[in-house]
């Protein structure tokens, strides 16, 4: 019974989604990303302001539309977000998006998360065939 168990953990913990983090960094003005393409679901964007004045990191499209709170120069915040498959517009909404039209804009690509792997059933051990007998 332990045995059931265990796997029965194994399975859930194995299964649990974990968010991808994608690295941003801000300037004047420009943005960043780690990565420009990632899996869909839920993703942490660490964003990071090197500039020498406030921005902000919002993204849209595919129903999603959240951003940042706004962020001083020199300082951090973060947020995450479950993407669907599909194009994303990331830019900085600040100064009536005046930011965004001097380049603070770039393109996110979600892609269709892989299928897990399917799993294979190990055959019965001497001890689960005693069991089974009993």
């Amino acid at each position: 019974m332990r045995f059931f168990v265990a796997l029965a953990a194994v399975a859930i913990s194995s299964t649990a989604a974990v968010a991808q983090a994608v690295p941003v960094t801000l300037t004047e003005f420009k943005i960043e990303m780690g990565r420009d393409t990632v899996s869909a679901g839920t993703v942490k964007f660490n964003i990071k302001n090197e500039g020498a004045t406030t921005h902000g990191f919002y993204i849209k499209g595919e129903g999603a539309n959240k951003g940042s709170r706004e962020i001083a120069a020199g300082e951090s915040a973060s947020f995450s977000l479950a993407l669907k498959p599909g194009t994303y517009e990331v830019y900085c909404p600040l100064a009536d998006l005046s930011h965004k039209k001097a380049g603070m804009s770039r393109t996110l690509v979600v892609v269709a998360a892989a299928a897990p792997a399917p799993t294979k059933k190990k055959p019965p051990t001497s001890q689960h065939l005693d069991a089974q007998r009993r």
